[in-house]
């Protein structure tokens, strides 16, 4: 019997000494560069955008093909039957057909039709362009609310252990009786309620991950990013936050020369204007040269080989007012895209102030905000010290210790409130940093380099 224990002994010990791997799916650290990038190689939106603008590219090609020669041909195999003085009236009859037609002159008709496809193209590259600065706002706001929720967990964590301590001390002087029971009950109140703040916190942070995994393009819920940053401890939130950019003046400027919308509607005015020359074609002739030969496989002296060269003028005099239809058509079309012009002239003007003016809010919202912290970190120490020496009651240190709580959340939200900004200014006036130099022509795996991050 002995034995049989020693060896059981001497086997658990080898089996603790054996190395013991632990499945557990690993995260991985990401940067907002890193989101960025992984969101332009995913997020299906871009790769809809991109062949919109392939798409319109064939429509170009297809365009330019009138200007070429039409080249067609066939052959037929068949009998045949004339009725004929030759004494051969029948016969099987092989041809073959190789025909050419070139357009010569069509008054502005394919002009405008080219002209339209092209501007058309541009637009839908201003399109992918802005789709592109899109991606990346919604990146970062998606990052920077995944920071902010992971920040007020800790916030919430330091609520729950300021308050534990807080009724470990009424839990001592209720002991000693120098306070009483409703001391107790009340710590006891209040550490539930920030226990329950903690919980509703970590499920924010989740909601906001399985948001950021959405946006670059990953299957939410795997937990297998975490989003990390090199940014300074809450009390140095804002003296190291980032610069407002240039006066509004400049940014609006800015947004007229670079914002994708509005090249697009510009390119949008040059189609619609093409297709108006185009629609207006339809009055006048089309002049083009036909040429063809005719080659006949026969005993049929009837049938001999045939060249042609022809030029041909096509003049529909009336159409039963289709053209005038398709003139009016276009018309108001260009009208339209004219006055949507207009309408996101002054949507862009109040996108920019608006982004320009939160950002300003919160950027005074930051300094204001952390000075209030220091100022309630300054009233929980007093009012702990009072409640200490017995001449402070436990509801005005409650009171001092949730001020403090909801002040350091305060600062973290007006932080990446203005961060988010920031960003939302950048996508306003059409120049995102990490896309400059970016060809958003081609998906990012064909990039030659990476983003240009500044």
């Amino acid at each position: 019997m002995c034995n049989f224990f020693v060896r059981l002994l001497l086997t658990v010990c080898l089996l603790c000494l054996l190395p013991v791997h632990i499945s557990q799916a690993e995260t991985q650290q990401l940067t907002l560069d890193d989101c960025i990038e992984i969101a332009l190689e995913n997020n299906p939106q871009i790769e809809i955008a991109r062949q919109q603008y392939m798409a319109n590219k064939g429509v170009l090609t297809q365009a330019k093909s009138f200007y070429w020669p039409q080249l067609s041909g066939g052959v037929s195999y068949g009998r045949q039957y004339i009725d004929t003085e030759f004494p051969v009236d029948e016969d099987n009859v092989g041809s073959g057909l190789l025909q050419a037609s070139q357009l010569i002159f069509d008054f502005g008709k394919t002009t405008g039709l080219i002209d339209a496809s092209s501007f058309n193209l541009e637009a839908t590259a201003e399109n992918l362009a802005q789709t592109y600065h899109d991606l990346v706002f919604s990146v970062k706001s998606s990052f920077y609310s995944v920071l902010e929720s992971k920040r007020l967990i800790g916030v919430a964590e330091q609520a729950v252990s300021n308050f534990e301590q807080q009724l470990y001390r009424a839990q001592r002087f209720y002991e000693s009786g120098v306070r009483t029971k409703i001391d107790v009950t009340n710590a006891e109140v209040n550490l539930a309620n920030q226990k329950l703040n903690l919980l509703r916190a970590n499920a924010d942070f989740k909601t906001s991950l399985v948001s950021l995994e959405t946006v670059i393009g990953t299957v939410p819920n795997n937990g297998d990013y975490e989003p990390v940053t090199s940014e300074p401890p809450l009390e140095e939130l804002a003296s190291q936050k980032p610069e407002m950019p240039d006066s509004l003046d400049t940014l609006l400027q800015t947004a007229e020369e670079n914002r994708p919308g509005l090249k697009q509607f510009q390119y949008l005015i040059s189609a619609a204007e093409a297709s108006v020359t185009q629609a207006k074609g339809d009055y006048w002739p089309t002049i083009d040269a036909v040429g063809g030969y005719n080659q006949f496989e026969t005993d049929l002296p009837s049938l001999s080989d045939q060249w042609q060269i022809t030029a041909r003028l096509n003049w529909e005099f009336f159409s039963g007012f289709e053209t005038e239809g398709k003139v009016a058509e276009a018309s108001a079309q260009l009208r339209e895209v004219k006055a949507g012009l207009r309408d996101f002239e002054l949507e862009v003007t109040r996108d920019v102030t608006d982004s320009y003016l939160r950002a300003d809010e919160n950027r005074e919202g930051v300094d204001i905000a952390d000075q209030t912290v220091e100022l309630a970190e300054e009233n929980l120490r007093l009012a702990e010290g009072r409640y200490k020496a017995g001449i402070g009651d436990l509801l005005e240190f409650n009171d001092a210790q949730l001020l403090y709580t909801e002040n350091q959340s305060n600062l973290v939200i007006t932080y990446y409130n203005y961060l988010t900004a920031l960003a939302r200014i950048d996508r306003a006036v059409g120049v995102t940093p990490e896309l400059v130099d970016y060809d958003m022509t081609v998906m990012p795996a064909e990039q030659s380099g990476s983003c240009d991050r500044r």
